[in-house]
């Protein structure tokens, strides 16, 4: 009897036992079709969410706190009577492959100073500064990176409206570093250019967003591509003789400020640069080698929207046109490309320091240079016949 009931006993629980792993087993393969199935639509919404990122893109940027607007920076945008009222007339003026009349102040000074004025709206899009101006506000040229920091956060991303459309700046730590972007709230920009090594403010630019984005200076990110910038009729004629005189004006002011004497041209190493560049224009295959030569090829052509910059040396150069040229270990040789402004020094950090070390600090020595359709060539030291 006790051991029917131990056999009846054992076999209900195993029915039970049966019954609950039965169940669970069931519970189980449910909850693996519903995990499978909200694996497979997560994964799907988030294959889509990554299509959809790759194709559009995001614009995100956190809420920049312009600084207020300083008193050089109040000017953009105001008309060119203004300038004429406050500064008086220019020195001098220069025109620019890109619409711009340059205003030349203070020459011969460590305060230079140029205006530019919009050749189409007549009013003032650019100031650069190299000096000491008092009318620069809190912003100063000389300030050292660390008062720079105190006095503004610097900002990585810029969002900006330009011809109806958003549009993004995206400053590297290289940028950020080198010519750091700040804004004011009258809606204008200042680049401070900074000294390599010292980390001093060594320039700066007030502008708009049209010359910001002119430039070209930042890494732009942008759903819709930037509309065409207009590139009026360029007189070489008149660049070709004015642009070095503003270079060498510049470079003399920063002299000034360095405690050295003023650097003089020399006919000699004048003809020499314009020997060097016609052969440029003319045959860059000739003069440099193949991976310079098509790009070079492309800026004499007037091809202005090709921004792959160019910064060779006398060992750049071939050998037969070093002879030819007669120039020799005691001279200093530079071709930059493109340039289109003085201002191109500034924007090129290893442009800047080779002419801060070579025609900035150095000793006073004889200058050769020549100009045209955006390629500069600087000749310095000794000249022989």
């Amino acid at each position: 009897m006790k051991k029917r009931i131990r056999w009846k006993t054992i076999l209900n629980f195993s029915i039970v036992l049966i019954i609950i792993l039965g169940c669970l087993y069931y519970q189980a393969a449910i909850n693996q079709q519903k995990s499978s199935s909200s694996v497979d639509e997560v994964g799907n919404v988030k294959s889509e969410k990554n299509k959809k990122n790759e194709n559009d893109i995001k614009l995100t940027t956190p809420k920049v706190r312009p600084l207020a607007t300083s008193q050089l920076a109040a000017y953009i945008g105001k008309s060119s009577n203004k300038i004429t009222a406050d500064f008086g007339q220019p020195v001098d003026k220069l025109q620019s492959a890109d619409n711009v009349e340059w205003w030349l102040y203070n020459l011969n000074q460590s305060d230079y100073l140029k205006v530019g004025i919009d050749q189409y709206t007549k009013r003032v899009c650019d100031i650069f500064t190299i000096g000491q101006d008092t009318r620069q506000g809190k912003l100063k040229v000389g300030m050292s990176f660390k008062k720079l920091l105190k006095l503004t956060t610097l900002y990585a991303n810029f969002k900006f409206n330009y011809h109806e459309q958003t549009f993004q700046y995206e400053l590297s730590e290289r940028a950020l570093n080198q010519h750091p972007l700040i804004s004011f709230k009258n809606g204008s920009y200042a680049i401070a250019y900074l000294q390599p090594g010292s980390k001093k403010v060594y320039a700066l630019e007030y502008l708009n967003t049209d010359m910001l984005v002119k430039k070209q200076l930042y890494h732009l990110v942008a759903q819709v591509p930037l509309p065409v910038q207009y590139q009026g009729k360029v007189d070489w004629d008149n660049l070709s003789q004015m642009l070095p005189v503003d270079l060498l004006q510049l470079i003399n002011a920063k002299r000034m400020q360095a405690g050295q004497q003023s650097l003089q041209l020399n006919d000699n190493l004048n003809l020499k640069a314009q020997s060097l560049l016609t052969k440029v224009i003319n045959q860059p295959g000739a003069v440099v080698a193949t991976k310079y030569a098509a790009n070079l090829k492309q800026i004499a052509n007037d091809e202005f929207y090709n921004r792959k910059f160019v910064l060779l040396q006398r060992k750049n150069l071939k050998k037969q046109v070093v002879a030819d040229l007669a120039v020799t270990s005691k001279n200093s040789l530079m071709l930059v490309a493109p340039f289109y402004s003085s201002l191109t020094i500034f924007e090129k950090p290893e442009l800047l320091k080779m002419v801060i070390n070579k025609l900035i600090t150095d000793k006073p020595q004889p200058v050769g240079m020549a100009y045209s359709h955006g390629i500069l060539i600087v000749v310095t030291g000794r000249s022989e016949n």
